[in-house]
């Protein structure tokens, strides 16, 4: 019981870190290490403290919903969140140096196979939905991932044909787009 109640004593610490990134971010919107450092916090050194890799998987994606969904909206042409983005994809959970690294990757399969299926990626069938689920799944691209299937096509003609459910197509994504923006 006692090493539970230290558990959830060191549980509360970091969800107050959390916070703590909610704050600092707020005060400084357009100050972009506050925006990477923050990041970099919650998928590196926070999540590394979990032994459950899910728990872990939270604090990675965390991360990079931070850079993604409120760094960029703050900060649209800054380079450098679009780097720290695509590092997270590439180097978090695309290498192999985090011991969760696998379940990182097949959280973010799981995540786009939503988006995809199970077949194929075809970006053809999101830059012209036919039905109603392909509607669906472009609006789950564009308004929870924030990509573009049109940038995404031309990413795909440039450096592929990638393979979108892995994080390391997500990884060009963002770094072609910070090329875009630079």
């Amino acid at each position: 019981l006692w090493i539970r109640a230290m558990d959830l004593q060191e549980n509360d610490k970091y969800f107050e870190m959390a916070q703590l990134a909610d704050w600092i971010t707020k005060l400084e919107p357009h100050y972009v290490q506050v925006w990477t450092v923050q990041a970099w916090n919650m998928s590196y050194n926070i999540s590394v403290k979990f032994k459950d890799f899910d728990d872990r998987w939270r604090w990675v994606e965390r991360g990079i919903t931070l850079l993604r969904d409120e760094g960029l909206k703050y900060n649209p042409n800054e380079t450098l969140l679009y780097r720290e983005l695509s590092w997270h994809f590439q180097h978090k959970m695309g290498a192999n140096l985090d011991d969760a690294n696998k379940v990182y990757k097949q959280e973010w399969l799981k995540e786009m196979s939503a988006v995809f299926g199970k077949k194929d990626p075809d970006l053809n069938e999101l830059l012209h939905p036919q039905d109603a689920d392909a509607l669906y799944r472009l609006n789950l691209l564009t308004n929870k991932y924030k990509m573009d299937p049109v940038f995404m096509k031309q990413v795909d003609e440039q450096y592929g044909p990638l393979e979108w459910r892995l994080p390391e197509a997500s990884a060009i994504y963002w770094a072609a787009l910070g090329l875009e923006k630079a």
